[in-house]
Order: structure tokens, then sequence, then C-alpha cells
């Protein structure tokens, strides 16, 4: 049988049973040979990667594999298998000369490795940063704003605003962002701000301050962005966050066709009232039409100056208050317009809370 030394030492062979071949091994196939190659690998690939933890994985030659398997149970059962050799003497040398540990439920990076092929590649676990923002000007969109026609139209969103400015810091790749909800372009989001998070791809730096992140993201953003509670996230977290639903409460400046004497009457009986709303016109292009059921809480009047009014509004998740409040010519039902008898117009809307 033609084996490496490294396998002789790992099956405890006798030399009159075996010849010594490094380049034939027909145990590991040569692999275990390649320790060093390996290392060099991944201490050149990783020099510029924060990480304290790491994985190795061997995709083996099955044909190898299984033969080795068969020797192993059949002249050293105690022993290691060839992969578990290869990592093991890898992951040790890692471990020693550049102090980082093996971690087999959280690595920060991953090293896999093709027997065949000897190919490699690199995973980077992506960072997840949670907080909440806040809109202070308007016109900013959450997303892009790109026309099929005449393409990006419009100032930066909120999404790049927060997504470029962490990936600068981190030094990474490429962003994932996800609020819950948006507000309309024309709205301010304001009070205790708006749940998001930012998934990192491949990120260099693991260790950045996040309070620099605050004031990059602001800096950025002209003051159109604020961002507070930046933390860590993990993943159960993050998975939270996609799945919760958030109630609103908004401030809403609207003014009214006709003044309306018995308004404070008539707005004190909405309370926790079910309306319906179809897909309103304005979104009916990007949005499938369908009717939503949803609830309004109550609404408050925090101004009034006869056709002029100030509303505080607090309604369920998903629903569309600008059409509560104009009836979308009757594809909302019933709506505040309808209620009052008379036409408003919206002069501003601001989100207050999210909770």
């Amino acid at each position: 049988m033609n084996v490496c030394k490294n396998c002789q030492k790992r099956l405890r062979l006798e030399e009159d049973i075996i010849t010594l071949d490094a380049e034939n091994c027909e145990l590991c196939c040569g692999l275990l040979n390649h320790i060093n190659d390996y290392f060099n690998i991944f201490l050149n690939e990783t020099k510029e990667i924060e990480f304290s933890k790491f994985l190795l994985g061997v995709e083996t030659i099955d044909e190898c594999f299984k033969r080795d398997l068969q020797t192993v149970a059949n002249l050293c059962p105690e022993c290691r298998n060839f992969k578990q050799e290869f990592t093991f003497q890898l992951g040790g040398r890692i471990e020693e000369v550049l102090g980082k540990k093996v971690d087999f439920k959280e690595p920060e990076l991953t090293f896999k490795i093709n027997q065949e092929t000897g190919d490699y590649s690199i995973w980077i676990k992506p960072i997840y940063i949670a907080g909440r923002y806040k809109k202070m000007r308007r016109g900013i969109p959450q997303s892009p704003w790109i026309n099929s026609a005449k393409g990006r139209e419009g100032e930066k969103s909120i999404s790049e605003y927060i997504g470029i400015s962490a990936l600068k810091l981190f030094r990474a790749k490429d962003y994932n962002f996800f609020a819950s909800g948006r507000e309309d372009v024309d709205a301010l989001m304001l009070g205790n701000g708006r749940p998001f998070y930012v998934e990192i791809s491949k990120p260099l730096i693991r260790s950045a301050d996040l309070k620099e992140l605050e004031t990059s993201i602001k800096e950025y953003s002209r003051n159109g962005i604020e961002v507070i509670g930046l933390h860590l996230a993990s993943k159960e977290e993050i998975e939270e966050l996609k799945n919760s639903k958030y109630d609103k409460v908004y401030e809403v400046g609207i003014s009214l066709e006709k003044e309306e004497k018995s308004i404070d009457e008539i707005l004190d009986k909405i309370r926790n009232i079910e309306i319906e709303q179809q897909t309103p016109n304005r979104v009916l292009g990007i949005r499938k039409d369908k009717l939503r059921k949803r609830r309004i809480y109550e609404v408050n009047i925090l101004k009034n100056e006869g056709k002029r009014l100030v509303l505080i509004i607090k309604a369920e998740a998903g629903t569309y208050i600008k059409e509560f409040i104009t009836g979308d010519n009757g594809r909302t039902k019933p709506s505040m317009s309808e209620m009052l008898g008379v036409n408003i117009q919206i002069e501003y809307l601001n989100v207050l809370e999210v909770n």
C-alpha cells in the first residue's frame, strides 16, 4: 500500500507493510501533504480580515474518503480519518500561530477546500446592525427612486445613506436594508424613529464604532437622516423584526373645504373603528389591488384654526393614513372626508411613533 508519512503516523502503520509515497498516497490522496500550502493560503487571504473565530471545511474525493474510512475501521478505529486529521492539524496551526479559535457554531470566517480541484473559498459572516432611523427632511425616499425611462431620480435614499455609510466603516462589499414599513417620501419620521436593520456582507472590519456610524450617516445625509440605538443584532432579533407589525401615531395637518362646527363631536366617535381600504390609486402601479381591513384607534385634534387643523391619529400597522383622511374617491370606507361631509386636503404628514 502506498501511503504518505502523515497517514503512516496517523494510523500507526509499520513500515514493512507500506511503501512511503507522498504524491500517490492511497489513503489521503495527497491532501495531508499540503497542510503547509493551505496554511500559507489562509494566512495570505485573511491578513486584511478581522475575525477571532473560524471554521475549516473540506470537500473530499469520495473514493479516497471511503477507502480511508474502511482502512481506519480495520486498522485503527480510534484514529482520525484524513479529513479530521487535516482540519485538526491545519486548525491547530492557525490557532497557535494566529491566535484565532475554532468555533463550530458561530464562526466569523469559514475556509473551505475542494480536495479534487484544489480550489478554496472564504466565507465571512455578515454583520447585522439594528436600530431606528428618523427622517428629518421631506423628499427622501426609503429606497432608491428609479424611473424606468430616465433611470435614477431625486436624492439618495434612506437605505443608501445608512448602507453606504456602513460599507465604508466596515470596509464591506455590499449591504441589504430592511425597515419595518415605510413612510411616504413627503412625510417626516420623527419621535422614536422607525425600526430597521442593515446586513453588511463580507466585512473586513468587525469592531467598528457604531457611534461613528451614527455621525457618518447624519453628515452624509446632510442632517436628513438620524439613527439611534444602533447595536449588533443576532439572527433571532432580525427574524423577529421582519415578522413584527407596529402600530403608528401620526401628526397630520389638513385643510377643510368648509368649516365644520361639529368636528369635535364627529371625531370623538372615531375610536377603535374598522375601515376597509382598497389599494390606493397612487400605488396601484406597484402593488396588487386588494381589500385590506385596518383599525383606527383614535383621532384627536391638536390644533383647530377653523378650516385648518392639526390631528393626532393612532392607527393599526399597514393603514393608509392619507386615504383614511381623503377617502381616495371611495376606495377607503369610512373616511374622515365621508364622515365630515367635506373635501379634505392634506398639508403635511409626520410619523411620531412606531410601537
